[in-house]
């Protein structure tokens, strides 16, 4: 039994970012416990951005022993804030809000994501422009958005 468990650890922790666990027998007892890094993750590589109508998909490379990743948008006030915690390595956001201009991942433990890695580069959405419509005499009388 403990080398069926041992072995289906071994298998199912390479496919996406889950937490790596290390199986602890003595005699008859057996426990297994989660692996927490003492370093810090190294920032996540290759992230890419696809827009697909109103959805963005978000994916990034693995990064070996994250149990978890955090999602943070930066917003029209100059804020980095949480947009969500995900276990795989790639996220969609149907839509996502409209106030978010770029897109940074930080690798997770099991138990926190506080501290924990290093922020990947941070991804620009695209630019929004503001066009400011003028009368004859170059006075402004509207603001529309658009994208590029």
């Amino acid at each position: 039994m403990k080398k069926l468990i041992i072995l289906m650890l071994l298998i199912s922790g390479t496919l996406k970012a889950e937490t790596t666990w290390i199986p602890i027998g003595n005699g008859d007892n057996f426990i297994i416990i989660p692996f927490i890094p003492t370093e810090k993750f190294s920032q996540p590589t290759n992230v890419s951005l696809l827009k697909s109508g109103s959805d963005v998909i978000v994916s990034w490379d693995n990064i070996l022993h994250a149990s978890k990743y955090r999602i943070e948008g930066y917003d029209d006030n100059g804020n980095w804030i949480l947009l969500r915690e995900v276990s795989a390595n790639t996220t969609v956001f149907s839509p996502l809000p409209s106030n978010i201009s770029n897109i940074r991942i930080m690798a997770c433990t099991y138990t926190t994501c506080s501290n924990t890695g290093t922020w990947s580069l941070s991804v620009a959405l695209g630019k929004r422009i503001i066009f400011i419509h003028t009368d004859l005499l170059g006075s402004p009388v509207a603001e529309s958005q658009g994208e590029q």
